[in-house]
């Protein structure tokens, strides 16, 4: 069957197919089930989803064995069930092939340069090859090509790129290595659009004056104009790196890097004006956060340490204004509401809410997994039960210490952080409910002297007695959420689901969540949230005029039809 014809066929086709299949009763049974349970995993009839190898795949790697409500072994079971029934009726590339290898390609992958990782790699393309008859005095770029076509459109395994990408790196080592490799070498496509050089490019004196900047941020300036208070370490990494993102794109705007000597030869007006050029052409000639942030930050520095007077310093206070106020009033990116729209389901809120205590309860039942790897899990549902409940940052959460910042009072227990350990200052000094104290006492008494390789009191213990990092600890939680939830939710996520989960039951209510966001001015809650709670806003008001259309006499005529009692509700039932 071509693949034109099988593009035209769905699930249900395939189900046909088995029936009509000659295989073992149970065979049959046990496969079409596996179809059935994957229909039902992506949520559409079977007949509705069309037999397309690439888009099944697409749409199941975003699905866990904890979706699919399964264990990870019946969950394995039922994709491999399910990639060989949808190869009855379209071509398929095998999972595992054992076509032997050509002799040449054998002699090969037998020398002392090709390790046992490498030969592994690399043997299901060399077994495709060889049932081709393509031996490595045959091979062009284009059956390379042609392989890496068919593990994307013709295979169900998942991250096929991310495989290929590694056979890359390994097949273009064995055109260096190994004697008598073919000399085909694979292009490999750069991932992300680099373009901040390193400051060794650049003439070191501009280095020497970004260093001089960064000093002054430290404390280490004390002149009279120097910062009322060191900047966060985070900060200067950040600025460190704005002033190379700035000296980069005077390059990128055709500059030559040997007029950038200092700081105040790359801002002068005309290449202060290239920056920005720069940073909104690469947005597609629209305004951006990150275009505000680096106008702001470029008037910073020409006002204090250029320190520009008055009149020379007005275009670049202009600037920021308008590009800021571009900004304002935006809401959530486009990102983060698509990635919150789930959350319009309260289904998917339940479940979110539930998470932590259905890990907890995963954990428990769990009795052959290594003690380490059911110990990470549940200090993922700790951080995640204390995040619903407390969206503090996610450097607050990772250095959560438990003498410092969990606090007991009584029977209570608090998180406590002091001013100077929060972004904005502010202290923090929230208390648990009572099943988030619960989890995290569950959590420290059972578990977490597991995952302490040096004494400390780190709630999050990391290598070496310090805690874990703050990037460490927020990929293992999104990795978890996306096992059991199947959505792509961050970290910096928390703060934004759970503003949303509380106005959809209180709209309007800003004051609650700028104290619990930690915001200084309700203006930041209201500008960052107004819209969140549309949805829910606009069925209260439709609710409310619909109470009052009801308690108005109304013409006969004019009222809606009553819906017809069901059976129960004759029987005098409930409904």
């Amino acid at each position: 069957m071509s693949t034109k014809q099988s593009s035209r066929m769905t699930l249900a086709d395939v189900l046909v197919r088995i029936s009509g299949a000659d295989l073992p009763p149970k065979v049959k049974a046990d496969t079409s089930s596996a179809v059935r349970r994957v229909a039902t995993v992506l949520g559409a009839d079977p007949g509705l989803i069309p037999v397309d190898p690439a888009n099944l795949r697409r749409r199941l790697e975003g699905i866990s064995h904890q979706v699919a409500g399964v264990s990870p072994g019946r969950w394995n079971n039922i994709r491999s069930l399910f990639g060989k029934a949808v190869a009855m009726v379209t071509p398929m590339l095998p999972g595992r092939s054992v076509f032997p290898l050509l002799p040449p390609w054998d002699a090969l992958s037998n020398v002392e340069n090709l390790n046992f990782n490498r030969r592994t790699r690399l043997l299901p393309m060399l077994r495709y090859f060889s049932e081709r008859k393509v031996g490595p005095g045959e091979v062009t770029l284009a059956h390379l090509e042609e392989y890496h076509q068919a593990i994307v459109q013709d295979r169900l395994r998942s991250n096929p790129e991310k495989a290929w990408d590694g056979l890359v790196w390994v097949w273009n080592a064995c055109v260096r290595e190994v004697p008598g490799w073919p000399q085909v070498a694979i292009p490999r496509k750069e991932k992300r659009d680099v373009y901040i050089f390193p400051w060794s490019f650049f003439p070191e004196s501009l280095h020497e004056d970004a260093q001089g900047y960064i000093r002054r941020l430290e404390g280490m300036d004390l002149s009279e104009d120097g910062p009322p208070k060191p900047a966060r370490p985070a900060t200067l990494v950040t600025r460190e790196r704005q002033l190379r993102m700035a000296a980069s794109a005077l390059i990128h705007k055709g500059v030559p890097k040997e007029d950038l000597t200092s700081i105040r030869s790359m801002l002068t007006l005309e290449r202060h004006q290239l920056i920005l050029r720069f940073f909104l052409d690469r947005n597609g000639g629209k305004p951006s956060p990150q275009l505000g942030y680096m106008a702001s930050f470029l008037k910073t520095v020409a006002k204090y340490w250029l320190k520009l007077g008055e009149e020379a310093l007005q275009p670049f206070d202009k600037l920021s204004r308008r590009l800021n106020q571009s900004n304002r009033g935006r809401g959530l990116t486009p990102k983060n509401r698509s990635r919150l729209r789930p959350f319009d389901d309260p289904q998917m809120v339940q479940q979110f809410l539930e998470l932590p205590f259905r890990i907890r309860e995963d954990v428990e039942k769990d009795k052959k997994s290594p003690i380490r790897r059911r110990a990470l899990l549940a200090q993922r549902a700790a951080a995640i039960a204390i995040l619903q409940i407390m969206p503090v940052r996610r450097r607050n959460i990772s250095s959560t210490d438990m003498e410092q910042n969990l606090i007991t009072r009584g029977k209570r227990l608090y998180l406590v952080f002091e001013g100077d350990e929060t972004k904005n200052d502010d202290p923090i000094d929230l208390e648990f409910p009572p099943d988030t104290k619960d989890l995290i006492a569950w959590y420290v008494r059972e578990h977490r002297p597991h995952l302490v390789s040096e004494p400390n009191t780190a709630l999050f213990p990391g290598e070496g007695g310090k805690p874990k990092g703050s990037a460490t600890l927020a990929a293992q939680v999104k990795k978890v959420i996306k096992d059991y939830l199947g959505i792509d939710f961050n970290m910096h996520l928390f703060r934004h689901a759970g503003t949303k989960i509380y106005l959809d039951v209180r709209p309007g209510n800003y004051e609650v969540m700028r104290r619990v966001l930690g915001h200084r001015s309700i203006n930041t809650t209201t500008s960052t949230y107004a819209g969140a709670e549309n949805k829910s806003a606009g069925l209260h008001f439709a609710s409310v005029l619909g109470d009052r259309r009801a308690s108005t006499d109304l013409p006969e005529r004019l009222r809606p039809p009553v819906a017809p009692r069901s059976s129960l509700q004759k029987k005098g039932g409930k409904s």
